[in-house]
């Protein structure tokens, strides 16, 4: 018996009805993300980039994590007409007014990848009280993108610095295992651990007897008596400094006496005076200081008279006269 190929008109029913269903459904999951708030108020503002950053017309706006709009439309910034901060693009987006009162100056927008997918959208962190609310047409601060391909970059670069650290210290753990270098040769050398252990015993025949009193060094640690002569010495010295700071004594009396200092000073006025006199050439020692001549005078009667003694030594008859009795 032969099967019928024949395909009835209600089969033909269900598969259009299939086909028109899968269609809507592919563009309702399409869009669903574009459709928000499709007959709800909006204003329109504009925010700088330096990189839109694979932002497309139709991408979804939030404000904290909620759909609030979508992108109108990108375009670049002339060069001459680019701000000094250098942003190259220009993003125009359609935002919901329900959440006007959210987007003030201090607002910043970052494009941002949502999902596996990695589609891109604006997020606005909603802004201060106090800040002027934005109004049609204004201007939001951008701020920069996170690159994914950055970050990336940067872990490859810090995994490679990682492997790199790990090379090193496996090879320097094989010298020290290997006994290279002082490290390798204090864990492997017998010999430098047998010189730290007779280097150990020394220090404890050195301690020991110390430690013991045994010796000058250990009766000045452990001796009682020195302590005990330290502390009657400082308390000596402590009675004397008392002694001199209430002013007794002659060494009190001259620190804490204003005669003293008052006897420097008149020897010093008189010296001063002393001085004084002689610069302006008054008395005998003014005059043998400044005149050349009294000078020379005293030296030759000081030579003369040098003379004259040494002739009354030499001949002391001649100087004294005979005396006849009878």
């Amino acid at each position: 018996m032969q099967r019928s190929n024949a395909i009835t008109w209600d089969q033909v029913r269900v598969g259009v009805v299939l086909i028109v269903s899968l269609t809507v459904l592919a563009f309702g999951v399409f869009f669903i993300g574009q459709i928000g708030n499709v007959f709800g108020e909006r204003y329109k503002l504009v925010t700088l980039m330096e990189s839109a950053s694979g932002l497309i017309r139709g991408a979804q706006v939030q404000v904290a994590g909620q759909n609030v709009g979508q992108v109108d439309r990108v375009e670049f910034i002339r060069p001459e007409d680019r701000p000094i901060s250098g942003e190259a693009v220009a993003v125009w987006i359609d935002v919901s007014v329900t959440v006007q009162d959210q987007i003030r100056d201090d607002s910043r927008a970052r494009v941002r990848t949502e999902g596996l997918l990695g589609d891109r959208l604006i997020d606005i962190e909603p802004g201060s009280a106090g800040k002027r609310v934005l109004v049609e047409g204004d201007t939001i601060q951008g701020a920069p993108a996170i690159s994914y391909e950055e970050l990336l970059g940067q872990a490859a670069d810090a995994v490679q610095s990682l492997t790199t650290l790990s090379d090193d210290l496996t090879e320097t753990l094989g010298k020290v295992a290997s006994g290279e270098g002082s490290l390798g040769q204090l864990l492997v050398d017998d010999g430098l651990y047998g010189g730290m252990l007779a280097l150990n015993q020394n220090l404890n025949a050195i301690i020991g007897p110390i430690s013991s009193g045994q010796g000058a060094f250990g009766r000045l640690l452990m001796d009682d008596e020195l302590y005990d002569r330290l502390v009657s010495a400082a308390s000596g010295l402590d009675s004397v400094t008392h002694s001199v700071v209430t002013g007794e004594g002659s060494l009190g009396r001259l620190i804490g006496s204003d005669s003293l200092y008052l006897a420097l000073i008149s020897s010093a006025n008189r010296a001063d005076s002393l001085l004084s006199m002689v610069d302006g050439g008054e008395g005998l020692l003014a005059q043998l200081v400044s005149d050349e001549q009294l000078y020379e005078e005293l030296l030759k009667t000081v030579v003369d008279l040098n003379a004259f003694l040494a002739d009354v030594r030499e001949n002391p008859e001649k100087f004294i006269p005979t005396i006849k009795v009878f």
